[in-house]
């Protein structure tokens, strides 16, 4: 076939190409080197579809995806496997006592609190994490502050950022540490409640928490030497279970438990004026929100106990994309690549749910092997994900999902028994 072909230009062949469907390009380009070359060359001209997972257009989504995908018919390989449940499943760092983890991703690491500590993982491309991590983070008082030594209290939540690591303590403490200089740390503790939450402004100078006890609190936060001090705490008159900076402007979203008369879900407060600007809430339903992503200056994805995830307008102030767990279970997570694809970790059995924000249909479930039985029932407190890989945060084991492979392997399309 590639004899009477060749004598034509690279044009009169992608011309020739475009009328093949993606499985007969797919065969094509194992025929002979030239239109191997071709097509993955021109595949974004050949093959006009867009894919859910592995898009990676968004530079915040390439920081946590451990390789760039290099082909589009690469691309809707992985996507296939992501669309049908073809995976492989590891189990790591079993323990017996149930803990509420939390994770973070990034190109080369995974970041993993359980207890009072925060474990640092690398990540390898024949291994995915090596076992052993790098270092190992304990909240720790300063020789000067009344508490001296290691914080027996849970990290309950944190987050990075410019190499500043923030993380929120059951016992109502704000902890940060440099990550650079691992000496440097400081920990804020004026009362006992709960931090629910903790985030830290795009140029690292405001820390926010959420408190259990009805209020948020901003921090100033100095870097030599690292300390906090509270510049404002802001009464809701309900929980506070998140916070989150946006990238794009001095707004702050709180989610809250959505009690009181107001019955606000999502409160956005400008950190400049000290003002509230928005109140996000439902008309007929009272929901707690748990978790909150950014979409952009005018977007924000929120879940809650309610079972449904949200895509908020903040030029309109409502919900303008409302997506139903199958099973009406509360979702306590959620992660998002920038472009079409969500995830969310449910209350439920070890489920995380894989949502294409185009389509009203839930693209595949998958559930952790370690949640399977009646006794071993865990929510999914944390996950991540990106292009070949899904991590997820059960009570006593973190879950690895690699949609990495070739060959044959089993399938685990739940979606079709909806």
């Amino acid at each position: 076939m590639s004899g009477c072909f060749d004598v034509f230009s690279t044009e009169l062949l992608i011309y020739i190409f475009n009328y093949l469907e993606i499985n007969e390009l797919s065969r094509l380009r194992l025929t002979c080197r030239r239109f191997r070359d071709i097509i993955n060359a021109w595949d974004n001209v050949l093959i006009k579809t867009t894919t859910i997972v592995t898009n990676q257009n968004n530079d915040k989504f390439l920081t946590r995806c451990f390789s760039k995908i290099p082909t589009k018919l690469e691309k809707l390989r992985l996507q296939n496997n992501w669309k049908y449940g073809i995976y492989n499943e590891k189990s790591l760092f079993y323990v017996r006592k149930k803990y509420m983890p939390c994770l973070k991703l990034q190109k080369d690491y995974l970041w993993f609190s359980r207890g009072s500590k925060i474990f640092n993982y690398k990540r390898d491309k024949n291994n995915i994490i090596v076992t052993k991590p790098n270092f190992v983070l304990t909240p720790q008082y300063r020789q000067s502050c009344v508490n001296v030594g290691f914080s027996s209290a849970d990290v309950t939540k944190f987050t990075l950022r410019n190499n500043i690591l923030v993380g929120g303590l059951s016992d109502g403490g704000v902890y940060v540490q440099n990550l650079v200089d691992r000496n440097e740390y400081y920990i804020d503790k004026a009362e006992n409640t709960f931090t629910c939450s903790v985030d830290i402004s795009p140029d690292s100078l405001v820390v926010a928490s959420g408190m259990r006890n009805d209020c948020f609190k901003m921090f100033s936060l100095q870097q030599d030497p690292l300390e906090l001090t509270l510049i404002h705490t802001h009464n809701l008159g309900q929980r506070a279970w998140c916070v989150s900076f946006s990238d794009d402007s001095p707004i702050l979203a709180c989610g809250t438990s959505a009690g009181g008369p107001t019955r606000k879900s999502i409160l956005l407060f400008d950190t400049e004026r000290y003002t509230e600007v928005l109140n996000l809430k439902l008309v007929q339903f009272i929901s707690a929100t748990f978790y909150i992503k950014w979409d952009g200056p005018h977007g924000i994805w929120s879940c809650g106990n309610d079972s449904h995830l949200r895509r908020w307008d903040l030029r309109t102030g409502k919900c303008e994309q409302k997506f139903h767990d199958a099973f009406g279970a509360g979702l306590y997570c959620l992660d998002y690549d920038y472009c079409n694809s969500v995830m969310v970790g449910t209350y439920l059995h070890g489920r995380a749910a894989l949502w294409d924000i185009r389509t009203k249909r839930c693209v595949q479930l998958y559930f952790m092997r370690t949640c399977k039985g009646s006794t071993l029932n865990s929510p999914i407190y944390s996950l991540s994900f990106d292009s070949e890989y899904l991590f997820a945060a059960v009570d006593q084991n973190l879950n690895i999902m690699d949609f990495s492979g070739y060959g044959r392997q089993p399938m685990r399309d739940y979606v079709k028994m909806l």
